[in-house]
């Protein structure tokens, strides 16, 4: 039996950091797709094997050492919960994101067909550039979730996988909104508030570019630990965030692009306040505004260290590519994508 699941990526408009400070955040998902094929043989000798196309990996493990590896998976993530370690010892390599994934499917499911049964293998694919704030972590971890949820005939609403996997992806990033997995699962543009409704926003066409100056030195998790230390209790800020957030979605549904484009620049200004946008980063999106009539700003957490800062969003009635190719980044023309968490058999 052979499934493929396939789930888009997701570009923050607003709101990163300030989602975990209780404010509304604005996410789309975007046409850069993750894919996970899934094969179970039952009358095969217990065995995991595990292919990872984007890292050029291929992993067989017998479940003894998967068990073993989870375990200390989930020993590092208890210690960095308890303030003893980094959250970048708890994830050390590709692999074990997966089979924390497995083994979360297990325990909160806890299936009639276990996993350690039979021969199962599976391979992840990504045309989500990764380590770049695309949710690229979500995005494994929602279609492999998707393959165990289709190979095992469950029914899942979308709040409980939401919740699964949110808690999943705490252990990448150490401390998880959910605007990530929401985006994957929901798609199209959404207004995002932890604790709340997850509210759709129509939006209509954009003119909008990603651009990828390279993938940060910093990781997620260690971005959002500093903004945490540095700015916790900054309230002012927290609510400036807030209030770009509002702007920028009445901007979007009243098609005020003025208004639109004044509300991500203000977003890029906050966004610098805190600390995750590099100097070099600043000058090349001062240079897309004047050069072009942009506006723009970094999208996900940015980076606390390095020259690099994952991906900018542009809004521009013009292509940008001539002034990204000469600081040396990509740029493509983006789309926003209707379509979440999509499973079939094959």
């Amino acid at each position: 039996m052979k499934t493929l699941c396939s789930v888009p990526a997701k570009l923050i408009l607003s709101g990163e950091h300030a989602v975990l400070h209780q404010c509304p955040a604005l996410s789309m998902a975007i046409d850069l797709p993750t894919h996970c094929w899934a094969e179970h043989q039952p009358k095969q000798p217990p065995l995991l094997q595990i292919e990872l196309c984007n890292f050029a990996q291929t992993h067989t493990l017998s479940f003894k050492d998967y068990h073993l590896q989870t375990q200390q998976i989930e020993a590092r993530y208890q210690s960095f919960l308890q303030n003893q370690s980094p959250i970048q010892s708890v994830l050390t390599q590709p692999i074990e994101l997966i089979l924390c994934t497995l083994f979360h499917f297990e325990n909160h499911f806890k299936p009639t067909q276990s996993l350690n049964t039979g021969h199962w293998s599976f391979k992840i694919q990504s045309e989500t550039p990764i380590g770049r704030g695309l949710g690229s972590s979500a995005a494994v971890i929602l279609s492999l979730l998707g393959a165990l949820i289709k190979h095992h005939a469950l029914c899942v609403p979308k709040q409980e996988l939401l919740t699964l996997a949110k808690k999943i992806e705490a252990h990448q990033h150490g401390h998880s909104s959910g605007i990530d997995p929401a985006t994957l699962i929901y798609a199209g543009l959404l207004q995002y508030q932890m604790d709340q409704p997850i509210q759709p926003i129509f939006c209509p066409p954009l003119k909008a570019w990603l651009i990828d100056t390279g993938k940060p030195e910093s990781s997620t998790g260690e971005c959002v630990v500093a903004v945490q230390s540095r700015h916790q209790n900054n309230d002012p800020l927290w609510q400036a965030f807030c209030h770009t957030t509002e702007a920028i979605a009445c901007a979007i549904q009243t098609e005020n692009r003025q208004a639109l484009y004044e509300g991500i620049t203000e977003n890029h200004q906050l966004l610098i306040q805190i600390g995750i946008v590099p100097t070099h980063i600043q000058t090349f999106i001062t240079a897309l505004s004047s050069r072009y009539q942009a506006a723009a700003k970094t999208c996900g957490a940015g980076t606390i260290s390095g020259e690099h800062a994952g991906v900018i969003l542009c809004l521009s009635q013009s292509n940008p590519t001539e002034l990204c190719q000469s600081y040396g980044y990509s740029c493509r023309a983006i789309t926003l994508q209707h379509q979440g968490l999509t499973c079939e058999f094959i």
